[in-house]
């Protein structure tokens, strides 16, 4: 049955998210249609595979971010347009990876005209716009195939299962044996229908030596590479600018772990950059025997990491900052003689200027169990320092770092996506 081109209905159970943008795209009117993962629209848990009409960039770009979407800059990947969103609640993105041509082979290698017969041949099944079950089949096991090169013993059973739907006759296996030559297609059901899922791999080059010519491909792999290689994924927008991020709190506040779940699986790139003034160094010896050489060595790493900051920062990363500056302010750190104030001043004027500082506040006897390091007297200490830091960083923001670490990171990420965000909408 023809496609109705109604909106979504409870019929059902989608992601909050997932349901925002499905809707979302209704109303621009494009024709589009998930491509593969029906099954996991109410927890996704990898990319949310849809095929589009080619629409203005900017429309899809600014329809999908009022619903909370924002797209991430990936050249090298052909027509593919990555957008995320962030899910403050489970503390889980969702992904939308949205093409308007099918291509296979795993650098795209393979331009096919078949995405506009699979989006005027589009069904309804349970609210959401798919494939035919002889398209749907087909995709899938080109997908495995020629971009995957080969079947994981978890997706045996959908590839099975795809083999007994699809036929030899039809747009798909047409296109296929037209650039593969004659009897591709039943080649390739042939072998996954006998299970021999061994075979594959071996199948899936020769395909590709048949389709392409070889110094063609590698010419393609190799500009494919390069383009990834060169431009790490990077908020879309007319001025790409990164974010620098710092966390500070006593030893057992979870600093370093924080630091690095926020990093991790962040859309937009992520560098980590340890400042590391009380760093222990192999010259410390000879350095600190000169005077004014510990001074000088603090302000160095200070302007060092700085500069890397910067560098990342302009590249449109989320630099990760560790040790920054603001300990110098601490009670214990603080040293009065000219020198000292002299020194601080100076690191506080090359240190890099954050646009988030978080704040962890946890009670001593939480942190003292969690490392077992220095006093409760010690620990309290610093604790009322660091939050008097934070009333006088302006770009602070105190989390409640005696929770769980997963709820501090859901917290702390949530945040950072706002301000990396805010103004794109």
């Amino acid at each position: 049955m023809a496609d109705s081109g109604r909106e979504l209905t409870a019929d059902k159970d989608i992601h909050p998210l997932l349901r925002d943008a499905f809707d979302t795209l209704d109303a621009t009117g494009a024709r589009w249609l998930l491509l593969r993962g029906a099954d996991d629209v109410t927890n996704p848990t990898g990319d949310v595979d849809l095929l589009a009409d080619p629409i203005a960039n900017q429309e899809l770009d600014s329809a999908l971010s009022d619903v909370g979407f924002f797209r991430t800059a990936a050249p090298g990947h052909g027509s593919h347009r990555f957008y995320f969103g962030y899910d403050a609640i489970g503390g889980t993105w969702v992904k939308l990876d949205i093409v308007s041509s099918v291509t296979f082979g795993a650098f795209a290698e393979w331009q096919t005209g078949l995405a506009d017969g699979c989006l005027q041949r589009r069904i309804r099944v349970d609210g959401l716009p798919r494939p035919t079950a002889e398209d749907e089949a087909w995709l899938l096991l080109l997908h495995l195939v020629l971009d995957k090169g080969g079947i994981a013993s978890s997706r045996v059973s959908a590839a099975a299962a795809a083999a007994g739907l699809a036929t030899e006759v039809g747009p798909i296996p047409g296109e296929l044996d037209a650039r593969a030559g004659s009897g591709s297609a039943g080649q390739l059901l042939a072998c996954v229908r006998s299970g021999r899922f061994k075979d594959v791999p071996e199948l899936a080059d020769d395909l590709h030596r048949r389709a392409a010519k070889p110094l063609m491909r590698r010419g393609i792999e190799l500009r494919t590479r390069v383009l990834r290689r060169l431009a790490g994924p990077t908020l879309a927008g007319r001025r790409i600018q990164g974010l620098k991020v710092a966390v500070m709190g006593p030893d057992g506040a979870g600093k370093t772990t924080l630091l690095h779940g926020i990093g991790d699986h962040f859309p937009v790139q992520a560098a980590y950059v340890y400042m590391g003034m009380w760093a222990a160094g192999p010259w410390d010896t000879g350095i600190h025997r000169v005077p004014g050489g510990r001074s000088a060595q603090k302000i160095y790493r200070i302007a060092k990491g700085g500069t890397v900051a910067a560098y990342h920062t302009a590249r449109g990363r989320l630099v990760l900052l560790d040790r920054v500056a603001y300990d110098a302010m601490l009670p214990g750190s603080i040293d009065y003689t000219l020198g000292g104030r002299l020194t601080a001043a100076l690191m506080l004027r090359f240190a890099p200027t954050l646009d988030l500082l978080f704040v962890l506040d946890a009670p001593a006897e939480v942190m003292f169990a969690r490392k077992g390091e220095h006093t409760l007297e010690v620990l309290d200490r610093w604790r009322c320092g660091y939050l008097e830091i934070a009333t006088r960083v302006p770009q602070s923001v105190v989390l409640d770092a005696a929770r769980p670490a997963a709820e501090v990171r859901r917290d702390a990420v949530d945040t950072v996506w706002q301000l990396l965000t805010r103004g794109r909408r």
